[in-house]
């Protein structure tokens, strides 16, 4: 069974389903024509899956026009810039394909 992802599409979905969520969430900014992008996605996805809903994952295209802000402030070094947010706070962060990263991430979120 497939986790539910959440999709970021507006500043309010932001606040609401990252910022304000009780539960940790692993934030994705990517882009579709980006490689490192899709190649990270699917790792992130599994890694969720496995989580049994311990933590949450969000997406974020950085392309649309309305989270350039948010866009600009976490994702302007690069993408996949990959960010654990928990209670509103940042935890920690990484940019770039990495899956070893990744995975201590999502043991981070799980314990949280």
């Amino acid at each position: 069974m497939q986790g539910h992802i959440l999709t970021i599409k507006t500043e309010n979905d932001w606040k609401q389903l990252v910022l304000q969520n009780q539960k940790p969430v692993i934030v994705d900014f990517y882009a579709d024509w980006c490689g490192p992008c899709k190649v990270l996605k699917p790792k992130l996805h599994n890694l969720h899956e496995q989580s049994q809903g311990k933590w949450e994952l969000a997406v974020v295209d950085v392309d649309i026009e309305e989270l350039q802000k948010i866009s600009s402030q976490y994702a302007s070094k690069g993408i996949p810039a990959v960010y654990l947010f928990h209670k509103g706070e940042k935890v920690s962060d990484f940019l770039g394909n990495n899956e070893a990263k990744a995975k201590e991430m999502a043991s981070k979120a799980a314990s949280l």
